[in-house]
């Protein structure tokens, strides 16, 4: 059994790589006579163990990293698409020519129209020319949600040529399913169209139970690393709010918090954000907020990309080169999230997997999920309101970053406190270690039997039996 995933870049640290390596993980050790694929303009390897068993395919083509990608590719015209698109067409359709199983993550996006085009193309040509591939397509956010990259899809306006843009992104052919992960999405899925019976699919992101560290004492070295870099003080507390720093994920509102709770608590916490961003766009969110930072000498680490990577490294001689995200989250006292846009927020329940509790902003859409099965996320506020406005549509950044220096004016801390009286109660219980263990050994409970990554591949495999 030969089984491909294709992403734009193989080996980026983001979410959906993260969710791959999981899962091809997975396969290869459930299915002892499996074979991985990954094909996409290659970063890092994803996988360095099972050698025999699994090849990375470099199709530089496919990258959306490059500086100046974006504007690269809003540029063209359709026509432009479709030609480079059929380039990149017949360069799949010769590394996969003897895959059975072929997963193409989030491939409708406006990022790189020429990719979806490609994609599309193999589809349709699997079918007509009687290939037994099997698709899915993993749809890990929507194109309209993106709409500077969505008005690239739009370009295929069905005149002449030119197919229709919505026949591009969400080709019906019986050959290819859909899969969403998380339920809002599902409905959304099918309001595209995508009604047939078992073509859609609902498969929840798995926890990554690999990247579970047991030898404390080797994450108290990076808490040690932490604290000489960054000149701490060696009873600190960590705040550990695993993203990359881009604008939707709220970083602002997590050093505000960091500052209340140290204010509220007189504690030392530290706010310890994963990932600088590379984008021109959100390196200059990146620049501003590390410059705050910086100037007021806020208990904040900004990217610990030198120091953590998905799993420990190691040189030659068996010492650790890099630390894993498992060894951040055994020296983190909470995990934090301000997220304002999540496409399945997997840190609301990767947490309690890692025996910490989660703090901050609830998101309904996402969570509503997590809470139907038994996961307890009643102490996340909806809303903080500084002078009956929410946080994160106060004003600009400048003007959110400005809050944070507020806190330390006695007035303005008590009105924050009284006006949120009840989100800041709810929040403060977390606070108890009696019922934060509790809450820690109940929802773990919920997350290992819901999300683990058996039951995710055994999901994803029906899903494959089901299409034609």
């Amino acid at each position: 059994m030969k089984i491909a995933f294709l992403h734009y870049n193989i080996g980026h640290r983001d979410g959906v790589n993260t969710v791959i390596r999981t899962n091809a993980l997975t396969f290869l050790k459930k299915y002892k006579n499996s074979k991985i694929l990954f094909v996409g303009s290659f970063v890092r390897p994803l996988i360095k163990e099972y050698k025999s068993r699994v090849t990375h395919v470099d199709i530089p083509e496919m990258d959306i990293l490059k500086q100046g990608r974006k504007e690269y590719f809003s540029s063209m015209d359709v026509y432009d698409y479709m030609n480079h698109g059929m380039d990149l067409y017949n360069k799949l359709n010769k590394v996969l020519e003897n895959v059975d199983y072929i997963i193409i993550e989030n491939p409708n996006l406006g990022i790189h129209p020429a990719a979806t085009y490609a994609y599309y193309k193999l589809v349709k040509r699997s079918h007509l020319n009687g290939l037994k591939r099997k698709f899915i397509y993993r749809i890990h956010d929507f194109p309209e949600d993106r709409r500077g990259d969505f008005v690239n899809l739009l370009k295929f306006t069905g005149t002449e040529s030119c197919p229709y843009w919505h026949k591009v992104i969400f080709p019906k052919f019986p050959n290819l399913g859909f899969v969403v992960i998380n339920e809002k999405d599902h409905v959304r899925l099918l309001s595209h169209g995508i009604i047939e019976e078992d073509k859609a699919f609902y498969v929840p992101n798995p926890i990554n139970d690999y990247l579970y560290c047991s030898d404390i004492k080797v994450s108290m070295k990076l808490k040690e690393l932490l604290i000489k870099k960054n000149k701490l003080d060696k009873d600190v507390k960590f705040l550990f709010y695993p993203v990359r720093i881009v604008p939707r994920k709220n970083v602002e509102e997590a050093i505000f918090l960091t500052q209340l709770l140290n204010i509220k608590f007189n504690e030392k916490y530290v706010l310890v954000v994963s990932l600088k961003e590379k984008g021109a766009s959100n390196t200059h969110y990146f620049n501003t907020l590390n410059k705050f930072v910086k100037k007021h000498k806020l208990p904040v680490i900004l990217g610990i990309n030198d120091y953590v990577t998905m799993e420990r490294t190691f040189t030659k001689s068996k010492k650790v080169k890099t630390y894993g995200i498992g060894d951040m989250y055994n020296i983190s006292d909470k995990v934090i999230s301000t997220s304002t846009l999540e496409g399945f927020g997997m840190f609301f329940i990767e947490s309690w997997f890692f025996n910490k509790s989660i703090i901050g902003r609830d998101l309904a859409d996402i969570t509503s999920e997590f809470k139907n099965l038994g996961i307890n996320l009643e102490h996340l506020y909806s809303t903080l309101l500084i002078d009956k406005t929410d946080f994160k549509d106060y004003g600009n950044l400048s003007k959110r970053l400005q809050l944070i220096l507020k806190l330390k004016n006695a007035a303005f801390f008590e009105k924050l406190d009284k006006e949120n009286k009840h989100a800041l109660s709810n929040l403060y219980r977390m606070f108890d270690k009696s019922i934060e263990k509790h809450q820690i050994d109940e929802n773990k409970k919920v997350v290992v039997k819901e999300y683990n990554t058996s039951k995710n591949i055994r999901k994803i495999m029906d899903a494959f039996r089901k299409i034609k």
